[in-house]
């Protein structure tokens, strides 16, 4: 099954909640976003854990050093999952992969910033997901996350973000992303329940047709 992870990059940690409860019906994955971490700490992610004990839910800590010591500070706090960045050096990587092992984790590495060259790098260390991410700067430059995925050709579980919205959910779905990672589009609607139905339906749709 394809699942649909919520971001929630919001800066006020009542905002996110308040947001998360519309559309919790249709995801799968809450995200304590970067914005949301820094603005209001770990605490985030143990909140949202404690409000939503039956989703998983993604600490994206960007981490780009002390690997297995930031997996442990989101472990701590009840992530399901974490994040680190391709950027990073591959001893960070690699630390932050056997840390999430240990501690009964996942890991997405993030690419964010970095080419092809890098991310095949990255997919021999075997994380649980490569994360073709295309951040809002580079949006607003032009840079596409089709362009992004379809260069790299990831031969690994992937989690794919990046300006994804109803009209190109189902590309990625088809592209073979195993988890579909929305934020602005749902968070910033005026129905912000009736996005969430919209993109799950049309993700499971999408699926569907990729299984005939």
């Amino acid at each position: 099954m394809v699942l649909l992870q919520l971001a929630l990059d919001f800066i006020d940690l009542d905002e996110a909640i308040a947001v998360a409860k519309k559309a919790q019906d249709y995801v799968d994955i809450m995200e304590a976003g970067t914005p949301l971490i820094k603005s209001c700490g770990i605490r985030a992610v143990r909140v949202l854990k404690d409000t939503f004990p039956n989703k998983k839910v993604v600490a994206d800590m960007k981490t780009m050093d002390t690997g297995a010591l930031e997996v442990s500070i989101a472990a701590d706090a009840g992530a399901d999952i974490v994040t680190v960045l391709a950027a990073a050096d591959a001893s960070t990587v690699s630390e932050a992969i056997a840390e999430c092992r240990r501690r009964g984790k996942l890991i997405y590495v993030d690419t964010i910033g970095t080419g092809v060259e890098k991310i095949k790098a990255i997919e021999r260390l075997a994380p649980d997901y490569i994360c073709p991410h295309v951040g809002i700067d580079q949006q607003r430059k032009g840079i596409k996350l089709e362009d992004v995925v379809r260069e790299a050709k990831i031969g690994i579980p992937m989690a794919v973000g990046g300006g994804i919205n109803r009209t190109t959910a189902a590309r990625f779905v088809e592209a073979g992303a195993k988890i579909i990672i929305v934020g602005n589009s749902i968070t910033r609607a005026s129905d912000v329940q009736g996005e969430a139905k919209r993109i799950r339906e049309i993700v499971d749709a999408a699926e569907k047709g990729a299984h005939g």
